[in-house]
C-alpha cells in the first residue's frame, strides 16, 4: 500500500487524475446508462481509464463512484446495489493503482436539498452516504474525496458519514459558479474556513470553472486560510454546446501553465475535471515537475 497521503502531500505536490464521465462516454457508455453501473458490467473499461491516468503521471486516481449514494442510485433502480457498486469501484481503482498510487474514493452530491430548502433532514443526508462510504472503504480506498459540493450542510453530512465508518483522510471540494459563489451562495473564504475547522484534511474547488477563474477561487481560499492544504481540479474550460454536444476547449498546454501558478500559490493537489483527458494530466505533470 502507498505511504500516508497527508504526510506525502506535505512534502510534495501530488497530481490527481482528470475527468471520468467524459472518458466513459468515449469508451462507449450509452446515453441513459448510469456511469457507476459500469463498475459491475464493464469493469475493464473503467480500469483502462484509471491506467491511462496513471500512465499520464497521476499520483492519485479517483474511483468511479461519484454518484454512488443511495439517492442517486435509486433513480436508476440500483438502490439495492449501493454497497456492491461502490466496493467494486474501489477494487477496480485499487487493482489499477497497485501499491504506488493513491486511490481517492469519489463521493458526490445527492442532488437533493436539506431542509428548509428541500425535504431531507441532516440525518437523512448522512444516511444517504453511509453504504457508499462503507463500500469504498472495504474496497481499498486510501482517502475519501467529497467533491463537487454546493452546500456546506451536505458536505458536512458526507463527512459525518465518513467519520462513522472510518478514519481515512478526507478531501473536500466545493463547486463554484462564475459569480465565485456556489449554487447555495457559499463563498470560497467561507468554504475553506468551515471545512478546515471541522477537520477536513484537504479543502478546495473542482468543476464548473476553467483554470483562470479557478485560480481566483484558490487565491481567495489561500488568503482566508493560509494554513489549509488546498486542492484544485478545474474543468478543461467552460462547457460550450456545439454540434449537438457539450465540448470543453481548454488545451493541455493552457491547463499546464495554470498548474504552475497553482503550485506557486501553495496548492498541494492539482488535477482536472470535466472535459479533461490523460493528455491534460500529462501536461500538468510535466509543468509541475519542471516548474
Amino acid at each position: 500500500m502507498p505511504k500516508d497521503i497527508i504526510e506525502d502531500l506535505d512534502r510534495r505536490v501530488l497530481i490527481c487524475d482528470g475527468a471520468m464521465g467524459t472518458m466513459l462516454q468515449e469508451k462507449g457508455l450509452p446515453v441513459g446508462v448510469y456511469p457507476e453501473e459500469w463498475n459491475l458490467s464493464h469493469p475493464e473499461k473503467v480500469e483502462e481509464i484509471h491506467r491511462a491516468y496513471i500512465e499520464a503521471g497521476s499520483d492519485i486516481i479517483q474511483t468511479n463512484t461519484f454518484g454512488g449514494n443511495c439517492i442517486k442510485l435509486a433513480s436508476y433502480g440500483l438502490e439495492d446495489r449501493v454497497y456492491e457498486i461502490n466496493r467494486k469501484g474501489a477494487e477496480i481503482a485499487r487493482r489499477a493503482a497497485g501499491d504506488k498510487i493513491y486511490v481517492a474514493a469519489s463521493v458526490g452530491p445527492t442532488g437533493q436539498f436539506l431542509q428548509p430548502v428541500g425535504e431531507l433532514t441532516f440525518e437523512d443526508m448522512v444516511e444517504a452516504f453511509v453504504d457508499q462510504v462503507r463500500g469504498v472503504v472495504e474496497g481499498g480506498a486510501d482517502a475519501i474525496i467529497i467533491e463537487t459540493m454546493y452546500d456546506l450542510g451536505e458536505a458536512k453530512a458526507a463527512l459525518q458519514a465518513v467519520r462513522q465508518i472510518c478514519s481515512l483522510p478526507v478531501i473536500c471540494t466545493m463547486t463554484f459558479e462564475t459569480s465565485l459563489r456556489t449554487l447555495m451562495g457559499v463563498r470560497p473564504e467561507e468554504a475553506v474556513r468551515e471545512l478546515w475547522s471541522v477537520g477536513v484534511e484537504v479543502v478546495g474547488a473542482n468543476c464548473s470553472l476553467g483554470s483562470e477563474q479557478m485560480l481566483k477561487v484558490l487565491q481567495l481560499m489561500k488568503e482566508a486560510s493560509p494554513e489549509a492544504r488546498l486542492i484544485v481540479q478545474p474543468n478543461a474550460g467552460l462547457p460550450i454546446y456545439e454540434g449537438g454536444k457539450t465540448v470543453y476547449k481548454e488545451t493541455p498546454e493552457t491547463m499546464a501553465a495554470f498548474a504552475v501558478q497553482y503550485k506557486e500559490l501553495g496548492v498541494r493537489i492539482i488535477g482536472a475535471c470535466c472535459g479533461s483527458t490523460p493528455d491534460h494530466i500529462r501536461a500538468i505533470r510535466a509543468s509541475v515537475s519542471s516548474g
